[in-house]
């Protein structure tokens, strides 16, 4: 049984509600740390990951809900349940870190394992990245992946960041040393990408 209590979370209701052609964005409630849970500690995604434990108890999912909850009262960081928006099931969990000073972002995403191969990584990412420049009046906007993720590559070049740099063995996980690619997308480079209709 889940500990969290949605009235507890306010800092979760920030985030508004987005819309893409098959995907609802929503703000993350108490109902979806199981799901989580779950689709999280499915090794398949785990290994795309790059900082998140496995296995992945429900413990695990209500701390970092918690700490989601803090980040997004502070300013901090933004985060979404990714569903789709007919059938109302959970795809996955899509985020922002927030650099508000600088007008930058990262953005973060994991899709659950059952929900692959539909292009909704990308279209879910599309959607948050003209929230980013067109709500959030953003100048810049990064992404990473790890060299070996060749989907995460896939969906970040679909979007039309640009490759800056290869940071080499800086990403330790399961015991192995990686090398972590960076991408970046500038305001201009948006508004370059929207008027030929990509956005």
């Amino acid at each position: 049984m889940c500990a969290l209590v949605d009235s507890w979370l306010q800092g979760l209701k920030i985030a508004p509600t987005l819309y893409s052609q098959r995907l609802l964005l929503r703000p993350i409630c108490v109902g979806d740390v199981a799901h989580i849970q779950r689709c999280v500690n499915d090794r398949r995604v785990s290994d795309n990951l790059s900082y998140t434990p496995y296995p992945y108890t429900i413990e695990m999912a209500e701390i970092w809900t918690r700490n989601v909850d803090k980040g997004m009262t502070q300013g901090t960081c933004c985060y979404w349940t990714i569903c789709n928006n007919k059938m109302n099931n959970f795809v996955g969990s899509m985020g922002i870190s927030l650099y508000r000073e600088q007008e930058n972002c990262e953005l973060h995403y994991w899709i659950s394992a059952e929900e692959w191969n539909k292009g909704y990584c990308t279209e879910a990412s599309k959607r948050i990245i003209v929230h980013v420049f067109e709500d959030l009046n953003m100048h810049r906007a990064h992404v990473t992946h790890r060299e070996h993720n060749v989907a995460s590559k896939s969906v970040i070049e679909k979007c039309g960041f640009v490759l800056e740099g290869n940071s080499r063995e800086s990403l330790k996980r399961f015991g192995k040393f990686e090398n972590v690619m960076m991408y970046g997308l500038l305001r201009d480079e948006y508004l370059a990408l929207k008027a030929k209709g990509i956005y």
